[in-house]
């Protein structure tokens, strides 16, 4: 059976729990850095599992495809119910994630399948708005002159890809004299690489007035800019996920303007949380739609703050849950045959 996102109708959290699956009563959470946002969801993944009384495993691989599939694959050999898997190298990836699916694990992708609960984002409008927003203070403020930086993902899946052309489409609207003379694609997603990556770029261009990529990256080249003396209050950085470090840059004013931000504490509730149904024989959402807030002043950072430090209490009232992260489809132990053959983009209606 193929699954057709714009077919899937919103979940329902009222299906009657089937029959136990005498799965291991334990979830994990296979990361691929010590990223902020992957901490912040590896927490809350840990409190939703000890609130529901099942065990709690995780493991790093610091951007090691081979290192990400044997820690997969200890997962599987120590026994889950239920796995959550960032992708690093989809090729590889696929085929723990495949051995999951057979042994009837609920196996959680963010944006990556084979899996049984696929975690998905509107990537080409997310990149497209944070490329015309640059565009947009480009001309407002800059004259419509400026060279931009772009640090983007690719190697970590073939969705960030969309992402990436949504950004360069979105810069594209600045006219000509907005220039990217820098398209840089980064393996290793941490605040150094984005540091020593800035550094090297500012020897051919002393002059970048706008950087984008994940927020992760971009803090990094920030703290170059600041390092260099290159740093000014006229820049444009913009990053994507919501990283604490940038939502606090963007609240103290200055070159740093825009988080699209995950909910990503929210996100790693709920895996928990579904990966604990799973086990029990509930149905659990097929899609999980990751919507891209915009966060671009001190108040939004709060509002969006606030629901992020109470995961517990926004998880239970449900319309607020799906503000952030919407839900789709059902599908459980004995219905797990029907599971994502490939990454997909959300339900159309859902993008933002």
């Amino acid at each position: 059976m193929v699954l057709d996102p714009n077919a899937l109708k919103p979940f329902s959290s009222e299906r009657s729990k089937g029959a136990a699956t005498g799965l291991p009563s334990r979830i994990a959470w296979a990361s691929t850095a010590d990223s902020e946002f992957f901490l912040a969801l590896a927490r809350c993944m840990q409190q939703a599992a000890a609130e529901r009384g099942v065990d709690y495993v995780t493991a790093t691989s610091g951007n090691d495809p081979a290192k990400h599939v044997d820690q997969m694959n200890a997962f599987l050999e120590q026994g889950v119910g239920s796995m959550a898997v960032q992708p690093l190298n989809p090729d590889a990836d696929s085929l723990v994630l495949q051995r999951a699916i057979d042994k009837g694990i609920c196996t959680q992708g963010i944006i990556t399948a084979p899996s049984t609960m696929q975690v998905v984002a509107s990537q080409y409008q997310i990149g497209y708005d944070q490329g015309k927003a640059a565009a947009d203070y480009v001309i407002a403020e800059l004259g419509g002159n400026a060279k931009a930086l772009y640090f983007n993902l690719d190697s970590a899946s073939p969705q960030l890809k969309i992402r990436h052309k949504g950004v360069l489409d979105g810069l594209a609207t600045g006219g000509g004299g907005l220039e990217v003379v820098g398209d840089l694609t980064v393996a290793d997603i941490s605040t150094a690489s984005g540091l020593n990556t800035m550094m090297s770029a500012l020897q051919t261009h002393s002059d970048i007035k706008v950087v984008l990529g994940g927020d992760t990256i971009v803090v990094g080249a920030f703290k170059a800019l600041k390092d260099s003396g290159k740093l000014t209050d006229d820049m444009f950085l913009s990053g994507v996920d919501g990283d604490n470090e940038a939502l606090e840059l963007i609240k103290a004013g200055g070159a740093y303007k825009l988080s699209i931000a995950f909910a990503w504490t929210l996100m790693g509730y709920g895996l928990g949380q579904f990966g604990a149904d799973w086990i029990e024989g509930r149905e659990v959402p097929q899609l999980v739609v990751a919507r891209g807030v915009k966060l671009d002043s001190a108040t939004a950072v709060e509002q969006f703050a606030t629901a992020s430090a109470e995961p517990a209490s926004v998880f239970a009232d449900r319309p607020r849950y799906e503000e952030y992260l919407p839900l789709y489809g059902n599908v459980g132990y004995e219905s797990r045959h029907d599971y994502w053959t490939s990454p997909v983009d959300p339900p159309s209606e859902t993008t933002v």
